[in-house]
């Protein structure tokens, strides 16, 4: 069974634009950020249900950041403040998929020492 389509594309756009900073103008936190952002999706894309719940606790954290980062600026720029907030949903929606989502939870499922894939094998 393969992944559902967000659980795919959310994290690789994720991966592109942190790629795509570094091609700009190289900076280690940003080379250590992709490492191990490679690392955690390539463990969700595996349907490992403690790396989705990783990604699904940073991403929330995310979130939260960016609202209190467009609360903080909203008297100086509130073009700035309604982007942070729109990314923060956007994010907060992810992390919601992550947690919430009947499709995840059964790719976790078939994809588990347990499940379909292994039967498959036998």
């Amino acid at each position: 069974m393969s992944p559902p389509i967000p659980l795919i594309s959310v994290p690789a756009a994720y991966l592109i634009h942190l790629a795509a900073k570094l091609v700009i103008d190289f900076d280690p936190t940003v080379a250590g950020r992709l490492a191990l952002s490679t690392i955690l999706v390539i463990f969700v894309l595996k349907g490992s249900r403690i790396a989705g719940g990783i990604m699904g606790v940073l991403c929330a954290l995310s979130a939260l950041v960016l609202l209190v980062a467009a609360i903080a600026t909203f008297a100086v720029n509130a073009q700035a403040a309604v982007i942070f907030t729109l990314l923060a949903g956007l994010i907060g929606a992810f992390a919601a998929y992550l947690f919430f989502s009947p499709s995840v939870r059964a790719f976790q499922a078939r994809m588990s020492p347990g499940g379909e894939r292994n039967v498959d094998a036998k």
